[in-house]
């Protein structure tokens, strides 16, 4: 009898320990899981770089708005842009889970860089001498009095101008110069405004040589409260003559 009792009372034992191990299972997988394949990744030349790994199955992992679902298997690919050398956040989420994070910390070679500084200065340069070789041709053919008639019609025009400083106002990194284009024995008149990202030289009184394209309508408050429109010519070069 004492024996069959404690037969009894070790299969009772090890019910208890299944169950618990069975509830231990049950817990673990209520887990959210994330493991990255590299914690250190590289972007490539498209500014773009890829997290891969392996995660809860089905649980979405992100990095701020750019997300993918992990897949049966756990596995996910994610893509995203590259903004600078710094770690980004990443994020594991599924309904009725805690979200659970990881850390990948993104580089660009510098040689990528550097390739990409020069592609960006060469596009600027042509750019550049596009608007030389237009500028004065364009000017030829669009006068004050057609520009002052319609600024916009013009808008992104290459422009060219020689004229006199009549005013500066240093907006910070922005120049903004009233000029005067158009010599009437000794004196200017017809204003433009110029605007100009850089430094320059040049002063009221000045005579300037301006190539840049056409603003259009440019338009601001004086000291009045009086609203002043007129053309405006955003500069990518300023000359001081004299």
């Amino acid at each position: 009898m004492k024996k069959g009792i404690g037969i009894m009372l070790l299969g009772f034992v090890l019910l208890l320990a299944a169950c618990g191990s069975n509830e231990k299972q049950a817990e673990t997988s209520d887990k959210l899981t994330i493991q990255l394949d590299e914690k250190n990744v590289t972007a490539d030349a498209n500014d773009i770089f890829t997290v891969t790994g392996k995660a809860t199955p089905g649980a979405t992992i992100s990095i701020g708005d750019v997300s993918v679902d992990a897949n049966k298997k756990g596995t996910f690919e994610l893509m995203h842009i590259y903004e600078s050398d710094k770690s980004y956040e990443i994020v594991a989420s599924k309904k009725d889970l805690t979200e659970t994070r990881a850390t990948v910390h993104v580089t660009q070679p510098a040689a990528v860089k550097e390739e990409q500084k020069e592609q960006e200065q060469a596009a600027k340069d042509k750019a550049q001498k596009e608007v030389t070789e237009n500028a004065k041709p364009n000017a030829a053919k669009i006068s004050f009095a057609m520009l002052n008639g319609n600024p916009d019609k013009y808008a992104r025009e290459s422009y060219y101008l020689k004229g006199q400083v009549a005013e500066v106002t240093d907006g910070g990194a922005t120049k903004y110069l009233k000029v005067n284009m158009t010599q009437d024995g000794g004196t200017w008149k017809d204003t433009v405004m110029v605007i100009y990202t850089g430094t320059t030289e040049a002063k009221k009184g000045a005579i300037v040589e301006v190539y840049g394209t056409i603003y259009g309508t440019y338009a601001f408050d004086d000291a009045n409260g009086k609203t002043i429109a007129m053309p405006g010519i955003t500069a990518s070069s300023i000359s001081v003559l004299e």
